[in-house]
């Protein structure tokens, strides 16, 4: 049977309809989504965010499979933050924020400063995504950010924190350990974004990567410029100044969340300063392969398989298989010798047909 105009390729033995209002793709911005068929954004404004998604959906913009989540929930917005970070006043309020995201089309519920915010007013957040079938990821900065994530039942952490702090606190560990030995709850997810803090010397000391055209396609030339200009001085910025001391210590972090029993996801912080789309997630990938002896294999499936597996969407997408969806990437070489080969992806497949 021939395909329906417009209608996305899948692997033959699919039977399923496409189930087209879940999934979405973000336009070609510079860097973003030319060399990958999915991305995950977190921290949006919600109209924004819904609006690019619904123009892909209409078939007006190009662009990968987008999952977001409008704006952060947290106790307070930071001021001049209130488009993409929503207070919650209680747990009435905190149920209404998340309802009201879910009606409007999220894919996932983001948690920030957790540890300033009830108890009731975290567990209202996570039993009302979960209520609408979301998951709920939460930040691992701060100590009570984790154990209050953990006790509230949140699915998944992101980034490597604490500070200059030298570990992860033994009650912590204690704590996902014990959360990873219950099978019947699945997997506990953490993103560490890790790489930024080993390749900030380089990056500040030889920013040859400032310059890369990849970052600046489709941008004006007068905010490329203004850009540049931010980043004259890379050592200069205040972003940055712990940066090298918490370096020392997230490869020790990044291997007691791996023992802890934890499934670790490849994610970045992309955005922050020097950290642009078309690079972050292959340094990522670089970093786990070259610095935290995790092996190339694992690496990808940590980009591909496990992150539609906590997205609930592993039916469809996360491995090449017969009746999946053909959203495929390829480059020339080895990259389960040379993982850097990813950072020149030759071909891009989205839904069957070649965007690149």
């Amino acid at each position: 049977m021939g395909r329906r105009p417009g209608q996305p390729q899948r692997h033959p033995d699919r039977k399923r309809p496409h189930q087209s209002g879940r999934h979405h793709r973000l336009p070609a911005r510079p860097g973003r989504g030319r060399d990958h068929p999915h991305r995950r954004h977190v921290g949006l404004a919600r109209e924004a965010s819904i609006n690019v998604r619904q123009r892909i959906a209409r078939g007006e913009i190009p662009g990968p499979t987008l999952y977001v989540s409008g704006p952060f929930i947290q106790h307070a917005p930071y001021p001049g933050t209130e488009a993409f970070r929503w207070g919650v006043n209680g747990a009435d309020d905190a149920r209404a924020k998340v309802r009201k995201l879910a009606e409007a089309g999220v894919n996932v519920i983001k948690l920030i400063d957790q540890d300033q915010m009830t108890e009731e007013e975290v567990r209202a957040v996570v039993a009302e995504a979960h209520a609408h079938r979301l998951p709920v990821i939460a930040h691992g900065h701060r100590p009570d950010e984790i154990r209050v994530g953990l006790k509230a039942g949140v699915d998944r952490f992101e980034h490597t924190g604490l500070a200059m702090a030298p570990e992860y606190p033994a009650d912590i560990i204690q704590l996902l350990q014990e959360r990873t030995a219950k099978m019947s709850l699945g997997p506990l997810y953490w993103c560490p974004t890790i790489e930024g803090f080993f390749n900030y010397e380089d990056n500040a000391h030889n920013p040859l990567h400032i310059d890369d055209p990849g970052w600046q396609l489709g941008v004006p030339p007068d905010i490329v410029a203004d850009i540049k200009a931010s980043l004259r001085h890379p050592g200069w910025l205040a972003y940055y100044q712990i940066t090298p001391l918490r370096a020392k210590t997230s490869g020790r972090k990044f291997e007691q969340l791996r023992r802890a029993g934890l499934v670790l996801l490849v994610g970045t912080d992309s955005g922050i300063p020097m950290k642009f789309h078309n690079q972050s997630t292959w340094r990522e990938l670089d970093i786990w392969v070259n610095k935290l002896g995790v092996s190339p294999m694992d690496t990808i499936r940590a980009a591909t398989y496990w992150p539609s597996v906590m997205m609930k969407v592993d039916a469809d997408y996360g491995t090449i298989s017969p009746g999946k969806y053909a959203d495929i990437i390829a480059v020339k070489g080895d990259v389960l010798r040379y993982i850097d080969l990813l950072q020149r992806v030759d071909l891009v497949l989205k839904h069957g047909q070649r965007v690149k």
